[in-house]
């Protein structure tokens, strides 16, 4: 069990990954748990999940997660087995139909965004595969300077790339056509997303500028496992090595639903109405207060 938390654990560290590489992680950990010790141990199964929620508890693909086992775990260890491969395999299926319906989106614009998002990335590098121009515009994501790093990525990919302060991106806006930003979780009420997403959808809203999500239908959280979800406030010395000052480190920020034009996904372009119905469709164990209940524990 302790190689399996571990692993839980260098998940929860991660600070430079998207939300699909540390679900594909997850998977990962818990199918080779399925594998070793799942039937033999099966009073590990909501320890081993309540720390996988916990690790990254604003990404929804993790939650999902957690319920997905849950409900297949009533069928028995080797229905478990067989989920967790089919996610691995079914996550490149939808990353291809999402990349497709992306580019619908994306040809020919001068994409405005913030940070990194490996969907996102995905889509401009089928773009560029196909010849296509791409301008990019990105902030430089304090405090980690994520917005840089993923600069960089762009221009070694050879793409024309304006980087500009945090601050000034919502003055910029108007100069590209369209905002194009990843996604760790939808709720019926939001999307989260890193923190500045709100006051650009905002201020995108106002200029006349589309404002799209791009994510698969894994990050659609349903109601009843909101409870699991929480947005975190992270090392407050990443902004300041000062103990004078009260520091707030969020990542992540909620921006209503109403105020993006659509999620692009694998099940194509979706409205915030669509949303909130797939998410009422979805089905969830009963098992997640043994999840709640665990979490809430000393």
């Amino acid at each position: 069990m302790e190689k399996f938390l571990k692993r839980i654990e260098e998940i929860a560290a991660d600070r430079k990954h998207g939300a699909r590489e540390l679900y594909r992680w997850a998977v990962e950990n818990l199918l080779d748990w399925v594998k070793k010790r799942g039937q033999s141990h099966p009073q590990e199964l909501i320890p081993l999940l309540a720390e996988t929620a916990k690790a990254q508890p604003s990404m929804a693909p993790l939650l999902n997660l957690v319920n997905r086992v849950l409900l297949a775990w009533e069928e028995g260890p080797q229905k478990t087995q067989d989920l967790l491969e089919e996610s691995l395999k079914g996550e490149e299926t939808s990353t291809a139909t999402l990349v497709e319906e992306g580019m619908k989106v994306l040809k020919g614009k001068r994409i405005v965004t913030l940070s990194r998002s490996s969907t996102l990335l995905e889509v401009i590098k089928a773009l560029l595969n196909r010849g296509e121009k791409v301008e990019i515009l990105i902030s430089e994501g304090r405090p980690l300077m994520g917005g840089v790093a993923t600069a960089r990525l762009f221009r070694d990919m050879g793409i024309e790339v304006t980087l500009c302060t945090d601050g000034l991106i919502f003055s910029l806006v108007q100069e590209g056509d369209v905002v194009a930003l990843g996604a760790d979780a939808i709720t019926p009420q939001s999307l989260v997303n890193r923190c500045g997403t709100y006051p650009l959808a905002l201020v995108a809203r106002d200029r006349g500028v589309p404002f799209y999500t791009f994510t698969d239908t894994g990050k659609l959280l349903p109601q009843e496992l909101v409870p699991l979800f929480k947005i975190e406030d992270h090392d407050p010395t990443e902004v300041l090595k000062d103990p004078h000052f009260n520091i707030v480190n969020y990542y992540f920020d909620e921006t209503p639903l109403d105020c993006i034009t659509g999620a692009v996904t694998e099940r194509g372009v979706l409205t915030p109405e669509d949303l909130q119905r797939l998410m009422g469709e979805i089905k969830v164990s009963p098992r997640v207060k043994e999840i709640e209940k665990y979490l809430e524990s000393p």
